[in-house]
């Protein structure tokens, strides 16, 4: 018996029902008779967002896995469902709000340090460097 070919859709569908499902990777294995547990988590690294797997897929729409050999060899590289890429645009959106977040804290953290040096720098302690002047 040869070696299974798994398209790129179907390895992510088996990733994400893997994240999702809380079991183990050996189950997971046995079930779609993978080599090993290795075959399963390399998978997870080149089909995965660094993102998704944070977040463990939890954003993702729960997936219906179907073994078809002849679907798995015509979808080789097909594009992302709809569904995958609204919870992908979802989790990003997510990502993009929490960074906005750290900003805004760096950006206030920011302007509360400079306000206290300008505060010290009026008792006469030069703190700042004076701009293009060599030492």
């Amino acid at each position: 018996m040869g070696k299974q070919k798994f398209s790129r859709s179907l390895k992510r569908s088996i990733c994400i029902e893997y994240m999702q499902s809380g079991k183990s990777r050996k189950e997971i294995a046995m079930k779609y008779n993978l080599p090993n547990v290795g075959t399963l988590s390399g998978w997870i690294n080149s089909c995965l967002s660094p993102l998704e797997i944070h977040e463990k897929c939890a954003s993702l729409q729960p997936v219906t896995v179907q073994m078809d050999s002849d679907m798995a060899q015509k979808k080789e590289e097909s594009p992302m469902d709809v569904a995958a890429m609204s919870a992908l645009i979802e989790s990003q959106r997510k990502q993009i709000e929490k960074l906005e977040k750290q900003l805004k804290y760096s950006q206030d953290k920011n302007l509360a340090l400079n306000t206290l040096i300008d505060v010290i720098e009026e008792q006469g302690i030069k703190v700042r460097k004076k701009a293009g002047v060599k030492q």
